[in-house]
């Protein structure tokens, strides 16, 4: 009788059938598609060997916990902060019914992206952009957030809490600060060789150039996107970066893959490269080269477009002196 209780009590064993059939699909989608082959044969044999022993069923009764929880262990073994995993059984691509959903939803309460534009002491103008959401989205308000500071002598970019969106976005935004003609800012490649350079775009708000002083502000919570504008500008000479290393996420994503149980997987798949570098912010983040903390940033910043244009100045009046 005692006996017959005791086992009653015992956990009903949970059957993680699929869980083990998805993990099983994690590691072949990563050995054959992310980015960089020697990490992609060294990740998924570490995926299979802790498939093995049984080390990721902890959430077998809650898919959508389970997918956070291969996220967080994913990028762990990865070491890389895109690669994710969503639970999306009703539809054929991730992130179309959860987080990226919620993210377009709420861009006009995030201003499309513009959170601050600002006009300082000197002609110096501020502009904070806190998202890059889709073109077709940002548009407007990036149009006019562009506008506004088109007339200023020096410009501060600030880039924190921005966590990254859309590479047609942070194209233009790019190439703002460029003249025409320049050489291409980011090149990009597969595992399987170069890919096709991105053309410079046709802007669609006044360009800004590339003679007048730009500082851009980074933190960790910079990533993806905005890194990309700040780390090829900043390789160009063209801008100088304050603040504190940025997140460092620079792969880019591939289409989903699906998964049995109605889990899917994204994987990197391109990456960017600066023709003047070599070399890019993945892992390591944008480096600046003043480092500030977070409430010295903006001043710290404003005192440098100050000195140089004082200097610009200066210059230009020994230039045209008699």
């Amino acid at each position: 009788m005692i006996s017959a209780f005791l086992l009653s009590l015992q956990p009903i064993p949970v059957d993680c059938t699929e869980e083990r059939a998805a993990v099983a699909e994690m590691a072949e989608a990563i050995d054959s598609k992310y980015v960089l082959a020697d990490v992609a044969t060294r990740s998924a044999a570490a995926v299979r060997k802790k498939l093995h022993e049984g080390a990721f069923y902890q959430h077998c009764t809650d898919s959508e916990a389970f997918a956070k929880h291969m996220t967080k262990q994913l990028r762990a073994i990865l070491n890389d902060g895109h690669v994710f995993v969503e639970y999306a059984p009703n539809s054929s691509q991730a992130g179309e019914d959860d987080w990226l959903e919620e993210w377009r939803d709420g861009a006009p309460a995030r201003g499309f992206g513009v959170k601050q534009v600002e006009r300082l002491k000197g002609n110096i103008s501020y502009l904070h952009l806190t998202d890059f959401y889709e073109f077709s989205t940002a548009e407007k308000a990036m149009t006019a957030a562009f506008e506004l500071v088109s007339s200023s002598d020096g410009l501060i970019l600030d880039l924190r809490n921005n966590p990254g969106g859309s590479p047609e976005t942070e194209w233009p935004v790019q190439w703002t600060f460029m003249a025409p003609g320049s050489t291409i800012p980011l090149h990009r490649e597969t595992r399987h060789g170069k890919k096709p350079d991105t053309k410079e775009p046709a802007l669609q708000w006044p360009r800004y150039g590339a003679e007048r002083p730009l500082a851009i502000i980074v933190d960790k919570s910079t990533f993806s996107a905005p890194e990309a504008v700040a780390y090829s500008l900043q390789a160009q000479g063209r801008a100088f970066v304050f603040g504190s290393p940025s997140g460092g996420g620079a792969h880019m994503l591939g289409d989903a893959v699906p998964l049995t149980g109605g889990w899917h997987i994204v994987i990197p798949e391109t990456r960017p490269y600066s023709p003047h570098t070599g070399g890019n912010w993945e892992g390591t983040g944008v480096t600046p080269d003043i480092e500030t903390t977070k409430e010295d940033a903006v001043d710290t910043a404003q005192k440098w477009i100050a000195r140089k244009l004082k200097s610009k100045r200066a210059a230009s009046k020994t230039e045209t002196a008699p």
